[in-house]
Parts: structure tokens; sequence; C-alpha cells
């Protein structure tokens, strides 16, 4: 069943265009996390870390060029990264969804801009340990530009409010957090706290609190199964920005399954 959104436009199509543009933007996500650990610019070629050689158009179709050259450069031969080709699989799978789960085009825009900076944020915070500046601004911004044009398009600018208290309440409480663990957080996860805040908000605060609660859950189980199998001790830095971006994302999907 898709959502009241889409009316009786063919699903088929729809899930088409969905993977199409996923693609698209995973491929841009796969720029992200190359280049914003780096401050690398976004707006150059990319280029192969080996050689130097520059990727062009046609080596650089999301998920069909790795096929074909075979996960290597045209030039050199050298492997090239499957998280690439991983991230754009998972970002067309994340905007497919969006068909069959959410029922306004507002919850739809919150989904994918979720999508398009969560998975880059997932990425960086797991390997390098960082949420950078610039992806939670994003993050923030954009989805703060869809709320308030949805509430002044609708003139519903109630729906403001529990936006408004979960973008304010979610990295208050991770900043206690960040002070009473005495850096088991830290700033990078106050700042996204602000962006998931204020999404989640949109489906209603207890949406935020839903979401919160998964992250935790998430987190402990990840943490306790790392220590059983000796992949981490009790002191091991343990990234929590992915298991609050995943936490959102589920309490996104309930809250809409769930008609709210």
């Amino acid at each position: 069943m898709t959502g009241s959104v889409f009316g009786s436009a063919s699903t088929p199509i729809l899930s088409f265009f969905a993977i199409l543009l996923g693609l698209t933007f995973g491929s841009f996500g796969s720029v992200l996390v190359a280049r914003v650990p780096t401050k690398k610019s976004l707006w150059t070629r990319s280029e192969c870390p080996e050689c130097g050689h520059q990727i062009r158009s046609i080596e650089n179709i999301p998920l069909i060029s790795y096929l074909v050259l075979r996960g290597r450069c045209s030039q050199c031969s050298s492997k090239i990264s499957i998280l690439y080709p991983l991230i754009e699989l998972a970002t067309a799978v994340l905007f497919l969804i969006s068909i069959f789960v959410f029922h306004n085009w507002t919850q739809v825009l919150l989904w994918l801009i979720l999508v398009i900076f969560g998975v880059p944020l997932t990425i960086i915070d797991a390997t390098l340990h960082r949420l950078p500046d610039l992806l939670t601004a994003s993050l923030f911004i954009a989805s703060a530009a869809v709320i308030i044009g949805d509430a002044l398009y609708h003139h519903q600018y109630d729906r403001l409010i529990p936006s408004l208290i979960g973008s304010v309440a979610l990295p208050a409480f991770y900043l206690a957090l960040m002070i009473i663990s005495r850096g088991g957080m830290g700033m990078g996860d106050v700042k996204l706290a602000a962006g998931l805040g204020l999404v989640t908000g949109y489906f209603g605060v207890r949406t935020v609190l839903v979401g919160s609660f998964a992250a935790y859950i998430l987190g402990s189980v990840i943490g306790v199964g790392l220590m059983i199998l000796g992949k981490a001790g009790r002191k091991t830095a343990i990234p929590f920005g992915p298991f609050m971006l995943v936490g959102q994302a589920i309490a996104l999907i309930v809250a809409a399954r769930s008609g709210l």
C-alpha cells in the first residue's frame, strides 16, 4: 500500500524514479563522505586517489560504473572502495521506502533530507568518530525550511511548536549527558540532536522520545555485542551518531505507519 500522497499513480513508475533519484543522491553522498572530513571542495571533479585520473562522466554512473569497471580504476587498476556503491544502493533503498510509508509531501521531504545527510553522517561517524558541522547544519537548515514552508502554506503554525520543542529539548538532553558522562558524548552529537529533534518533532513530541529510546536500545545491544565478541572493552569509544540517526529513522516510520 502506497502513501496517500501519491494518489493513484503507478507504483512501479514511482519506484523506478525513487530508485533513480536515490542512486543519484547516493553518489552525492559518497562525495560527501570522501571530501567533507578533509574539507576538500565539493564542486571539483572526482579523481582516483592513487593515480589522480579524473573520473569521466561515463565512469561516474551510480552503481553501474562500479560494476562495469569491476571495482577498479580504468587507468591504474587500483581498487575502488566498495563503500561507494554501497552508499548509493543504501540511499536508493531508503528513498524507495518513502513511497510505501509516508502520507504527505512534507513527511516525504523530511525523510529524504534525513537520508541525504544521515547516510554520510553515519559512515563518517562510524569510521572517523566525527560529525562534521557542515552536514549537521545542512540537515537542520534544510529540515527547518521544509517545516516552516509547510506551516506557512497550510496556515498551521501550531505544527511548528513540537518541532521547536524537539529541536531544543533533544540537544539539551544530549548536552546534559555530555556533561555528566565527561566525554561520553561529544558536541557533534548535541548538534546532530538539534536537527533530529526538529525533524521528528514534526511527527509529534512522542516521536522524539521513541527515537531516543530506540537509539539507546540499539547502542546498548551493539555495545554489549561487541564486548561479548571481544571487539570492544568498557572504555572503548563507540560513536553514538549512527544509533541516533537509525533510532530517529525508526521512530519516523513507526509514527507514519501509526497515522500520526
